[in-house]
């Protein structure tokens, strides 16, 4: 039986794919980066610079000279990269496949900074001049614009719509939704599936203290409290309440030693930092309640 009999239609179309791009000079994995990067034209006088570059898993710290880590803890699936140039200037398109859109909104939070729109972008984004960052689905796009003579705006912009009509759309989940609205700071909210998502607002402890495991999805956010002061608060919903549970008790048991325990019992544990900022966790059914930064302890 030939290859082709075994593999069945599907498999006919990958093979005859596979085969073409090795005639062209390619390798299978650029072939396949082409189906989510545009070609030539997105604009006038623009054309592909090079041949596109493929980076799976671990492979992202070839590309990423730190930072990696918190693709790979959101759920970073491939990069897609290519350049472009029009004789005078250069852009670069990099497309993050993540494992869900939830995974790529995580990973648009963190990066987005003072979300800063472009309102002839697609999708959602913030950005500037040197860097588009947007994104759409299951996918974080950049398109970076760090040339000595940088691209016009309206050259990043028609890639970055010229990428964007090539992916497929989907909802991330509702885990933001947890988080109160009433004295919420506009565009703090953020996603946390791990020690390197959190490293940033505040550290409980070594490793996965919130026993996030990789899986679990935490919603973040500042707050503005009675004293006009803000503190941090972070809910983790957990599978079942035995799990919260068991995450609250290693918490309590692994607190950083930066972090003085003030009162644990059933349910609840606080603590104060070096900072005498105050922090409360409570167990609420399956969620882990978290706030910190308090100026007084609830």
């Amino acid at each position: 039986m030939s290859v082709f009999d075994r593999a069945g239609r599907a498999g006919r179309l990958l093979v005859l794919a596979a085969l073409a791009a090795l005639a062209a000079g390619a390798a299978p994995a650029e072939a396949v980066a082409q189906s989510v990067l545009p070609g030539d034209g997105f604009s006038a006088g623009w054309k592909l610079s090079g041949r596109p570059r493929t980076f799976i898993s671990q492979d992202l710290f070839n590309h990423i000279d730190g930072g990696a880590e918190l693709f790979l803890e959101f759920g970073f699936a491939r990069l897609q990269v290519q350049a472009y140039g029009d004789g005078t200037s250069e852009l670069a398109a990099a497309v993050y496949e993540m494992e869900n859109a939830t995974s790529a909104l995580g990973v648009y939070l963190m990066k987005m900074g003072r979300e800063t729109p472009f309102a002839e972008v697609a999708a959602r984004n913030s950005s500037e001049t040197s860097q588009l960052n947007i994104v759409k689905g299951r996918y974080f796009v950049q398109i970076d614009n760090f040339d000595e003579k940088p691209a016009p705006r309206a050259a990043a912009v028609a890639l970055a719509n010229a990428v964007l009509a090539l992916l497929q759309d989907e909802k991330p989940a509702a885990v933001l939704d947890r988080l109160p609205a009433e004295k919420r700071v506009p565009g703090s909210e953020r996603l946390v599936r791990g020690p390197y998502a959190l490293q940033p607002y505040y550290t409980f402890g070594e490793g996965d203290i919130l026993r996030l495991g990789g899986k679990i999805f935490a919603a973040l956010a500042e707050y503005t409290a009675a004293d006009g002061s803000r503190f941090t608060r972070l809910l983790v919903p957990y599978p079942d309440a035995a799990a919260a549970a068991a995450a609250l008790e290693n918490l309590a048991a692994n607190l950083d030693p930066y972090l003085k325990r003030l009162e644990t019992k059933p349910g609840r544990l606080a603590f104060v930092d070096f900072e005498k900022k105050y922090g409360t966790t409570e167990l609420r059914e399956n969620v882990l309640d978290i706030r910190f930064k308090l100026t007084t302890l609830d």
